[in-house]
């Protein structure tokens, strides 16, 4: 891509936020539409529960496998390969009459998922950089955005008596052209091969990464905790029903996607620092406090008000990730992707399971409370948070051949520390 032009950057931004779209919509679109892909299997929940649990292996192929390419296969490359085969799998899966097979393809969905996220999140990186301030907020929110969208598509095909395959095959097809016309505006980096994978693992997993690797599972953690569990919280543990359980859901989640159009623009007021501690402060205050009252609307509030406060918190770790001299994009991310997906996929359900069977389904949430005070702690010890993005050596060829060129990474980013 074209280092000068503020037409090619929008178009970098674009085609990398179709991306985010590819990677979400499905997810909701799927979600709005479980209990009729049940029905079509004849799994009951205890079958569709071991189902999701055996897919889950598809996340952790996926994850591994991506690590070890992630800078040595070009992302411009990878990543429409992964979104391709998302947009192929989803209404196939769909489709499946039996469990076997619908098992088969959410392990496969899992899986070639994975092949997106690393090169997705690197080239949001590279958008990033070549804006020269924080624009990382407004990808999440696609993310989000992108979500919400799908379960609304799929609530309101369900209504009018759209099958699930025939409604994720017309959303597949629609993004697949829209990744088909964009795919060449991808934002590129110059491109360094790594011959040594075990050379490659050691300086990723290194001592200043250790704090974002942190942060990451600890806001993995955090924000699947949210959706897993606030529904169940509210309607169960609060008596509060199932419809305030469903508000219970909607709103936090609902909330978290808008906060996450102003981030950007706080980072830049405020400094990420700042913007951080004060914001995962205030989640700690609410819902700590509302986890004490007994009340349906007290605890939703405790979540809306924990999922505002956390929003911030994912844009401010894949910044000073893929500031990091010694690392690519590519290999910074991949920490991140490795670090955030066992608190998500492991540790917020069966920690919190493991402990609420013991003391309760509050006392279990209190470690999402002690979870989000510890990202107030780490951000400050984050190396590269709150500074410009370091300038990044780039190798057109292999590790010690080609020119290198010197690229201004400079992020808009005040160092607050106070």
């Amino acid at each position: 891509m074209p280092e000068t032009g503020a037409s090619a950057m929008r178009r970098a931004r674009g085609s990398t936020a179709l991306l985010h779209l590819v990677r979400s919509v499905p997810i909701g679109g799927w979600a709005a539409r479980v209990p009729e892909i049940r029905r079509q299997v004849g799994a009951d929940e205890a079958l569709w529960s071991v189902a999701n649990t055996v897919a889950s292996v598809g996340n952790v192929v996926g994850l591994a496998l991506v690590v070890s390419p992630a800078g040595r296969i070009r992302n411009e490359t990878f990543a429409p390969i992964g979104a391709g085969l998302v947009l192929l799998t989803v209404p196939i899966t769909a489709a499946s009459t039996g469990l076997a097979a619908t098992v088969v393809g959410l392990t496969t969905w899992a899986f070639v998922a994975h092949l997106m996220d690393v090169p997705m999140g690197a080239m949001a990186l590279a958008v990033q950089r070549r804006y020269r301030r924080p624009i990382m907020g407004s990808f999440d929110a696609c993310f989000a955005a992108g979500t919400l969208a799908g379960a609304a598509l799929g609530t309101l095909a369900a209504a009018t008596g759209v099958q699930p395959w025939v409604r994720l095959a017309t959303t597949s097809a629609v993004l697949g052209l829209g990744l088909a016309v964009t795919v060449r505006w991808l934002p590129t980096e110059a491109f360094q091969v790594t011959t040594d994978l075990r050379s490659s693992a050691r300086r990723r997993f290194n001592r200043t990464m250790l704090p974002i690797a942190a942060m990451a599972f600890l806001s993995g953690y955090v924000s699947e905790s949210v959706v897993l569990w606030c529904a169940l919280y509210v309607a169960d543990t609060m008596a509060g029903g199932p419809v305030a359980g469903g508000i219970a859901y909607t709103c936090p989640v609902t909330a978290g996607a808008a906060t996450l159009l102003f981030v950007d623009r706080a980072t830049v007021r405020v400094g990420m620092i700042r913007l951080v501690r004060m914001s995962t402060l205030i989640g700690v205050g609410g819902l700590g406090v509302c986890l004490l009252i007994d009340s349906p609307v007290a605890a939703t509030a405790g979540f809306v008000i924990l999922s505002i406060g956390v929003a911030a918190v994912n844009p401010s770790i894949y910044t000073p990730a893929g500031s990091r001299p010694e690392l690519t994009t590519s290999e910074s991310v991949s920490v991140v992707e490795v670090a955030q997906m066992p608190g998500a996929a492991i540790a917020a359900p069966a920690l919190i399971a493991a402990l609420s069977s013991l003391a309760g389904l509050r006392v279990a949430l209190g470690t999402v409370v002690v979870a989000t005070a510890a990202l107030t702690l780490l951000i400050s010890r984050s190396p590269g948070t709150g500074r410009p993005v370091a300038p990044r050596p780039h190798c057109t060829g292999g590790p010690q051949s080609g020119r290198f060129e010197v690229e201004a990474q400079r992020v808009n980013l005040r160092e607050d520390e106070g």
